[in-house]
């Protein structure tokens, strides 16, 4: 009886002290503001958002925080009507949109609403962010369908990155991230793929749903998952660029140390098979959705974003020497431009403009601190808006009529 006593003793001192440990952990991460509890949340059938009012504090790169809006968005807050007398345009896109590098107010979206609402229209206008990290255009095709159409916007602008979309539409080259893929079938329409998603809502087990729940009010739990969840993508990654290897030089035959998953793979002339497939797959998706925007009553605008090596020439130069390659930075527009041409869709490409603009003024327009790799900077972000407003305004994409005309 005295062994049990103490073994239940020095068991509920261990569970006590655990308790003890967790809890300093957690005021010290609280305290510190060294993270924030998890955001993101998902919503069966509908893919990933963020818990609606949920307070974020970005630091990984840039500055940024505050709360989403009552629907999940990085956005101010918005009615799903439409009120009367606004002329509404929802602009779908990855991190770029989201924005969180910068202050809500300095992002793209929120500066393009209101360089519009300046000029002297009858109108008043909303420019709503449905932008997430990590979404290429299949995801943000599913976005519209699932969100978008509630707005009942008036122009969709799809904001594509140039530099990882056509990767992130593509299972294989995504590395089986979870989320919605399309694909053709025998006819070689497209299909939409949610084998992912449907085998993460499978594995969803009480005690996974249980830990979850509790992970959006803590700290160290967050954290946590955040650890472990990287850990085990750069273990899958890992395995599939051992499985897979290098990609040959077609120009010398030679190996090269740029893998297939790279994203530096669309800059490549001789397009390796994967990306072939990524670059077709890419254009039916957003003819998709320009016909189901249309179909919606709207108009469509494809907008083609930037990257670092893009714009600044230092950094593209870099990475020629790094590889042995002779990227060709140009192409990705050209890409987007002759599938425009083709299919007669309303096209603007910020990135010649972005380039001329750094190499005129010197200024750089992606990067924070002393990097000059990375996201738009808050200049990126007003540059890139004003180019945005002056292409509609020109192009007479919204009613900018004046009051006294």
């Amino acid at each position: 009886m005295k062994r049990y006593k103490s073994t239940v003793a020095n068991l509920g001192i261990a569970v006590l002290a655990f308790v003890l440990i967790l809890s300093a952990l957690e005021a010290g991460l609280a305290i510190t503001q060294f993270n924030v509890p998890e955001t993101v949340l998902f919503i069966p059938g509908k893919g990933t958002t963020y818990i609606p009012h949920a307070y974020y504090r970005h630091t990984k790169e840039g500055f940024s925080e505050g709360r989403y809006n009552s629907h999940g968005f990085r956005d101010y807050e918005r009615s799903y009507e439409k009120p009367q007398g606004v002329y509404r345009i929802v602009v779908l896109g990855d991190s770029y949109i989201e924005g969180l590098q910068v202050e809500l107010e300095k992002t793209f979206t929120a500066q393009l609403e209101k360089m519009l609402n300046g000029h002297p229209s009858l109108r008043k206008f909303e420019v709503l962010s449905l932008g997430q990290s990590g979404f290429g255009t299949a995801e943000e095709y599913l976005r519209y369908l699932n969100f978008g159409v509630s707005y009942t916007p008036d122009l969709v602008v799809l904001a594509f990155t140039t530099g990882n979309d056509f990767r992130n539409n593509s299972k294989f080259l995504n590395g089986g991230s979870i989320g919605y893929y399309f694909t053709f079938d025998s006819g070689h329409h497209l299909v939409l793929d949610r084998s992912l998603v449907e085998s993460y809502e499978k594995e969803l087990t009480y005690p996974k749903r249980l830990f979850q729940a509790i992970k959006i009010h803590s700290h160290f739990l967050s954290l946590l998952s955040e650890r472990l969840h990287l850990l085990n993508r750069q273990i899958v990654e890992a395995r599939m660029r051992g499985a897979y290897g290098h990609i040959w030089n077609s120009e010398d035959r030679t190996k090269t140390d740029l893998d297939v998953f790279s994203d530096l793979n669309i800059y490549r002339r001789d397009l390796p098979e994967p990306w072939e497939q990524a670059v077709e797959l890419t254009g039916e998706i957003i003819l998709a959705l320009k016909k189901s925007v249309e179909e919606h009553g709207g108009q469509f605008l494809l907008l083609g974003l930037s990257s670092a090596e893009q714009v600044h020439s230092e950094v593209g130069d870099g990475l020629r020497t790094q590889y042995g390659l002779e990227f060709d930075y140009e192409q990705p527009d050209r890409i987007l431009l002759e599938l425009a041409e083709k299919n007669g869709i309303a096209f603007l490409a910020l990135m010649p403009a972005l380039r001329k603009y750094h190499a005129k003024t010197g200024q750089y327009l992606h990067g924070f601190g002393g990097s000059r790799n990375g996201h738009w900077n808050e200049t990126g972000h007003r540059i890139a808006a004003e180019l945005t407003y002056q292409f509609l305004k020109e192009r007479h994409m919204v009613p900018l009529e004046s009051k006294h005309s």
